[in-house]
């Protein structure tokens, strides 16, 4: 395993920078009061655990999404999956048609559901 040494944070403007302010000025202007923020930083990229604002500042990401593992910004074997699915399908709504997907989900690593039953996987969608 290869192991990487980082350096930061690298603050470069005060808090929120110029840049930012722009961004969060319109936010406030067009975007609903009911999707939150916890602090006022508007990310550029990332790249393992760090992620760069839009004035430069680089900022140590120690959170992860709902339900989710944190593999780092841009891991390589992530970025390498979604391309590799890019290049056959991006999306088909799973509502209409039956997806390849569908059956690997299914067909889950438990052979014996309860009762002695099959396993079933139960999918669902947010959204209408």
């Amino acid at each position: 395993m290869r192991t990487t040494t980082v350096t930061g944070p690298k603050i470069k403007t005060a808090l929120p920078g110029p840049n930012a302010k722009l961004v969060l000025e319109g936010d406030e202007r067009l975007i609903s009061p009911s999707y939150t923020r916890s602090y006022p930083m508007v990310a550029k990229r990332g790249r393992g655990l760090v992620v760069e604002d839009v004035d430069g500042n680089e900022f140590f990401d120690f959170s992860a999404g709902i339900a989710v593992t944190s593999t780092g910004h841009c891991h390589p074997h992530v970025v390498e999956a979604i391309q590799k699915q890019a290049a056959e399908l991006i999306h088909m709504s799973g509502t209409r048609l039956l997806l390849l997907q569908h059956d690997r989900v299914g067909r889950s690593p438990l052979q014996a559901g309860a009762h002695g039953r099959a396993p079933q996987v139960l999918l669902r969608k947010l959204g209408r």
